[in-house]
């Protein structure tokens, strides 16, 4: 619950970071533009769990060999690929839609889970997947209805899509590399692999990385402190005792509480229809929860 109540906030932080005019690589004096706000977030975030993760490898005696690093290095370019494309759908298209599109990752991600780690996925966890991408799509649709959109916007939609491609990697990677890496050593790691490959492309592109104002820093700390630490951070956790499709899942929950956060502070107003869509979100998250709830605990290895 902490994890979702904390990512459902980014899209609003970051589109008040973005200022008026928001853009992909420029913005309006003083705001962030979406490829800075990606770059500071895994940076700040990185910073942040450092002395954390360094003291729980030093208890664990963690050693990563070659084969772990390449792992936690893929990782990070997968998540510095979904927040680029995540951030810059936010300021091309609505919120709704790129938190809706950006959250259609579970499919993937059971589909992954099958073929690259052997993890089934139960009956009443494929319903509950089912249900939470119904009511994310009508959440979607009704926003899609209720907007002007244009090129620009779909060109924002694609993003969203794709990033709920790449964070697909990011979990499905996550959930092997959490079987040996405690959670902050790993979510450290990952998010410095995610600033090192951002910072190239924001040099490359242009992008102003300083020179905001203090209400934009402050919306960027909100990211980080919130989406990043509480969010990103609480579900790397999870995902040693989690299957990657099950916290997929739960994000889906994201589009409800990021809706609703527009409409109140964007005033960006859902249509009739996210009232329609919010409640099969929910439902479905509940039944794939309790179908985890009620499976059998997996034997402990020696």
């Amino acid at each position: 619950m902490v994890g979702i109540l904390a990512v459902s906030t980014a899209a609003v932080l970051a589109r008040l970071a973005m200022g008026e005019q928001p853009g992909v690589t420029t913005a309006t004096a003083g705001s962030a533009p979406a490829l800075a706000i990606a770059l500071w977030r895994t940076t700040l975030g990185a910073g942040a769990l450092a002395p954390f993760g360094w003291r729980a490898a030093r208890r664990d005696a963690v050693r990563l060999g070659a084969a772990q690093h390449r792992r936690l290095a893929a990782s990070g370019l997968a998540l510095a690929l979904h927040f680029a494309l995540f951030q810059g759908a936010i300021a091309l298209t609505t919120v709704a839609s790129a938190v809706t599109l950006a959250t259609m990752s579970p499919l993937f991600v059971a589909l992954g889970g099958r073929w690259l780690l052997g993890e089934s996925t139960a009956r009443r966890t494929w319903v509950g997947m089912s249900l939470t991408i119904l009511g994310a799509l009508v959440i979607g649709a009704a926003d899609l209805r209720a907007a002007d959109l244009g090129t620009t916007a779909l060109i924002g939609d694609a993003m969203a899509l794709g990033s709920a491609v790449a964070v697909t990697g990011y979990l499905l990677i996550g959930r092997v590399a959490r079987r040996s890496v405690p959670a902050t050593t790993y979510s450290s790691i990952v998010y410095s692999w995610a600033a090192l490959a951002l910072l190239p492309v924001c040099l490359a592109t242009g992008t102003p990385l300083t020179g905001f104002t203090t209400g934009t820093w402050l919306a960027i700390l909100g990211i980080v402190a919130g989406p990043q630490l509480l969010g990103h951070s609480v579900f790397n956790a999870l995902l040693s005792t989690i299957p990657a499709t099950l916290v997929s899942i739960v994000v889906l929950a994201e589009p409800v509480g990021a809706g609703l956060l527009a409409w109140l502070v964007l005033g960006e107003s859902p249509a009739g229809f996210y009232f329609l869509g919010a409640p099969f979100v929910l439902l479905g998250v509940l039944i794939a929860t309790a179908a985890r709830d009620a499976a059998p605990p997996r034997p402990t290895e020696p």
